[in-house]
């Protein structure tokens, strides 16, 4: 046998049995879940700060906005 076709074997059968309800239980309570929750704790300062970001950034462009009328008009 060839080491090719143990290869082969092995992955099949890790791929059969990945297939399986109880180890997608597994899998994804233990290991996708949990990094998944790690990940997003680490990104939620970053979400935060953008937003406060973006909403100071409108509001200073319709302020501008607003006084570049003010002065046209009046």
């Amino acid at each position: 046998m060839s080491f090719e076709i143990i290869v082969q074997k092995v992955l099949t059968s890790m791929k059969d049995e990945i297939k399986k309800e109880k180890n997608i239980e597994i899998i994804n309570s233990d290991i996708i879940h949990p990094i998944v929750d790690k990940v997003i704790d680490h990104i939620y300062p970053y979400f935060i700060g953008a937003s406060i970001v973006f909403v100071t950034m409108f509001m200073v462009i319709f302020i501008i906005l607003f006084l570049n009328l003010k002065i046209c008009y009046f």
